[in-house]
């Protein structure tokens, strides 16, 4: 998210970065929650695709299961 707000200020593209400290600033608990699951909720998925196409691509782990 760091680079995210850099990014979206020398863009001028609104984003989850600039969402993400304006609700911060205005104590928008709910928001920042939100935010919070939904990064969260990202990296699990993908690190679970990361994971399955590593096993479907290393043929030896194909061999263990």
């Amino acid at each position: 998210l760091g680079g995210a707000v850099l990014t979206e200020q020398i863009f001028t593209i609104p984003g989850f970065g600039k969402l993400t400290v304006d609700a911060v600033f205005t104590r928008d608990y709910a928001v920042v929650q939100g935010i919070v699951m939904c990064t969260a909720i990202g990296f699990i998925v993908m690190n679970l695709i990361a994971d399955i196409l590593y096993v479907l691509l290393n043929p030896r782990l194909r061999a263990t299961l």
